[in-house]
This record gives structure tokens, C-alpha cells and sequence, in this order.
């Protein structure tokens, strides 16, 4: 979500044929599907072994356009090559381009005009995710700044805190919580909701029935998407409105799953308003010890790394007994640890220099994931998605065009903070995960 956004095209009703596929009719060419705690594609349990690669759209845009489909292929290979068989994407981005934090080029510069280009690179990247045997989660909007969002009656956007190594910041105005305040008018302003609403289901009616430039495939059909999800960490929304939106989507789209993207981190009652509603088919959650002040990147201690595996033991079996008392499944869709910041302390952004060891960090993916490997083996997880792959790319490298550097951290963060590179030892410890949950643990 963002505060006034998405985009405008003319609806199209999905046909009553289309709406009368059976299950099985969707396990048979590949869709994925519930079967109560679990997952199944064509019949067999299907388990998530994910990362996230919110930036694929636009590294998979043509080169004049901000694009390295070269860098993009190798990068998918490297990942399929580990086990990887399921990305979260970015399908929305708003300008204008000349703002700070966002993904440039975006995908709608302006309230209902679409960047072709950019929905080419979306095209291209789910071909090609079909081509490594993956599947993708479809993120179709975004509570933070990161993706865009354009302000009420040209209003000022508050902003948060944001790090920018060049120029000096001078862009954010507000704080965390007046930035919440302003973007969750989304839901319960009625001086705006109806219009933001409007906008929001012309953009899911937009994404969802587009037809695909390079394999033909309309999205509501393509089983490569395995699951539409409705924004990227709605922070508290109500319960009739994820409903609502969670109805459109599957009124346009029966082939597919539906979720909503939360983090979990507002405790059960937040978690049953979002995923109660029986239209969304599986629950998230989002687990971050550093931005929530359970852990510090600079502290080399064993109390500290205790710390953040003792949280993560209580909030992942909260989550999934919350899914398991559901009877739906739970996906832990982002998790993510600094490098070793105490290894130079002189040096305060060496947490994010790529050569900086991940010793911390590879002890908590390990023990992550054997926990999410442990709680599937009993139908009481469906996998996870570590956050995030930044694969081929540095924080050093210089900024194409449009002044982006496509790495796994996005544009208001250090580059660096919690990307997982091609050559990492924490690649090890995913392969390892990867490999033994989607050969059937």
C-alpha cells in the first residue's frame, strides 16, 4: 500500500467456464493447491524453498531500460541449481521517477499509465521463471516507500528516516510511525479509500489479465504463478477489507493462490483478521531480530545470537500454530540476518560489505530453517523464503541509467544489509535446506 496509488484499465469479467475448474482440473496442469496444512502440485507435496527476488521485474527489462537479462539468467541458473523453486516478486511499483526510494523505472509512473517496458520485464521474468522450474508469489502492492506511491492532492509524503550514501538525505520528513499513520488512510479514510480502493482493483484486474508478450500465457492461467499476493506487510488491515480484496482477486483468478503478506509480528489477533477470511488460501509471516531490537549486528557475543534463535524458536511456532489451529499453511516468506559488524567496529557500515564474514548469520539461516524443515515434516509448515538473493550484484557497482544498483536490499536501505550473494557461505546452508525439503526432507 503506499497512501494514494495503483493504476486504472477496463475490467474484464473471467468467464463462467473458466470459473468452473475443478481441483483436480488445477493439479492436473500444474497449479498449486491446498490440501489442508500442505501444498500439493500435481498430487504430491509441494514444499517451499524460496528466496525473495523483489527486483526481477526490472532486472529482466530490456538494457535501455535498466535491465540485465545476461545477469538475471545466470542468476535464476545459480538458483536452480541450489534447489530454489519458488520466488517472491515485486508486480507493482509506482512513480514519479523523480522521487526518492523507489524502484526506477516504475511500472506505473503515474496513476493508471503503465510502463510497457517494465511489464515486458515482468513477462520475461515468469517465462523464464517456467524455464527454471519455479514458481512465483505475485506481490501486488506495498505498504512502504520502497515501491512508490504518490501523495494525496500532491501532498508531502512523510517519509522515514532512510539511508542514502549520496546525495545527503534530505527527503525524509517523518518518522516511522507518522509514515504508518499516513499510508493506512489507505484503508479508512473516507475522504480517499473509495478512490484508492478503486484504483488499487483496477490495478489486480490489470496485472492479472495480461497476456504474457513472451509465451503467450494470459497471468490468470500461467500455473508459474503459483500465488497472488495482496501487498507486501499490510500493517493492521481490517479484516472485511483483506477479505474484499482477497474475493476480487480470486474472482479473476480461481487458477491460483491467494495471501496477504503480513508479518505476523501484531500477535494472533491480527493474524486471524488477515487469514480467517476463506479466501485467502495460506498464512505468512515475516521475521526480522534486527529491526525489531532483538539483535545487534555489532555484538559478537554468543548471548546475542542466543538471543535472536530463542525469538525466532517462539515466533515461528507461534505463527504455525496459529496456521496448524487454521487447518491452513503457514509460510515464513522473509527472514534475514546482517554480516559480522563486530569484525571491524571502527568501520560502522562494514555489516554491510560484502566480504565481511556471515557467522552469525549462517547459524541462524541453519537453525531457521531446520526448524521450518522439522514443523513441515509434521504438516505444521510450508516452507520458507530467506530475504534476499542479490546474486551477481555488489553494492559497489555503478548504478545503471536510472541510478539503481539491483541487489536484494532496497533503495531506502544500505546496500548490502541483508542480501545473500552468489558466492556466500550462507548459499551452503540454503542448498542444504533447498535440496532436502523439495526432495521430500
Amino acid at each position: 500500500m503506499k497512501s494514494l496509488f495503483i493504476i486504472s484499465l477496463t475490467s474484464t469479467i473471467v468467464s463462467a467456464q473458466i470459473l468452473a475448474q475443478t481441483s483436480a482440473a488445477y493439479q492436473r496442469f500444474g497449479y498449486i493447491t491446498v490440501n489442508g496444512t500442505r501444498f500439493l502440485q500435481n498430487g504430491e507435496p509441494y514444499y517451499i524453498a524460496g528466496a525473495n527476488y523483489w527486483q526481477g521485474m526490472n532486472l529482466a527489462s530490456d538494457f535501455s531500460w535498466g535491465g540485465n537479462r545476461t545477469r538475471l539468467e545466470n542468476e535464476l541458473a545459480h538458483l536452480q541449481s541450489i534447489g530454489i523453486n519458488n520466488l517472491r516478486i515485486m508486480a507493482a511499483s509506482e512513480g514519479p521517477d523523480d522521487q526518492p526510494f523507489r524502484m526506477r523505472p516504475s511500472l506505473m509512473p503515474s496513476p493508471g499509465i503503465y510502463n510497457e517496458h517494465i511489464l515486458t520485464g515482468l513477462d520475461y521474468l515468469l517465462d523464464a521463471l517456467d524455464k527454471h522450474s519455479m514458481t512465483a508469489v505475485v506481490t501486488l502492492n506495498n505498504y512502504w516507500h520502497w515501491s512508490g506511491g504518490w501523495a494525496d492532492n500532491d501532498s508531502d509524503i512523510p517519509y522515514p528516516p532512510s539511508w542514502i550514501p549520496y546525495p545527503v538525505n534530505n527527503y525524509s520528513t517523518g518518522s516511522y510511525d507518522e509514515f504508518y499513520d499516513y499510508a493506512y488512510r489507505f484503508y479508512d479514510d473516507d475522504t480517499i479509500s473509495s478512490t484508492t480502493n478503486q484504483l488499487f482493483k483496477n490495478h489486480i484486474n490489470a496485472i492479472m489479465m495480461r497476456r504474457n508478450t513472451i509465451n503467450g500465457k494470459l497471468y490468470n492461467e500461467d500455473p508459474v504463478i503459483m500465488a497472488w499476493e495482496i501487498a507486501n506487510e499490510p500493517q493492521l488491515a481490517p479484516k472485511e477489507w483483506t477479505s474484499e480484496i482477497a474475493k476480487f482477486i480470486r474472482q479473476r483468478s480461481p487458477y491460483q493462490l491467494v495471501t496477504a503478506g503480513i508479518e505476523g509480528k501484531y500477535g494472533f489477533e491480527d493474524f486471524w483478521n488477515t487469514h480467517s477470511s476463506t479466501e485467502i488460501d495460506y498464512t505468512t509471516c515475516h521475521l526480522w531480530v534486527e529491526n525489531w531490537g532483538i539483535y545487534n549486528a555489532s555484538d559478537s557475543s554468543s548471548s546475542n545470537l542466543q538471543s535472536a534463535l530463542d525469538y525466532a524458536d517462539s515466533f515461528i511456532s507461534n505463527c504455525s500454530g496459529w496456521a496448524v489451529g487454521m487447518g491452513k499453511p503457514m509460510v515464513l516468506e522473509e527472514f534475514g540476518m546482517a554480516r559480522d559488524a563486530w569484525r571491524d567496529p571502527s568501520f560502522p557500515l562494514y555489516k554491510y560489505n560484502p566480504g565481511t564474514a556471515t557467522t552469525h548469520k549462517d547459524t541462524y539461516y541453519q537453525h531457521i530453517l531446520q526448524l521450518i524443515q522439522k514443523l513441515a515434516s509434521h504438516g505444521a509448515s510450508a516452507g520458507a523464503n530467506f530475504w534476499a538473493y542479490s546474486g551477481d550484484g555488489y553494492p559497489s557497482d555503478i548504478p545503471n541509467s536510472f541510478d539503481m544498483v539491483w541487489i536484494g536490499d532496497p533503495q531506502h536501505e544500505p546496500r548490502g544489509w541483508y542480501g545473500v550473494y552468489h558466492n556466500d557461505t550462507t548459499v551452503s546452508v540454503i542448498k542444504e535446506y533447498a535440496q532436502s525439503i523439495v526432495n521430500g526432507q
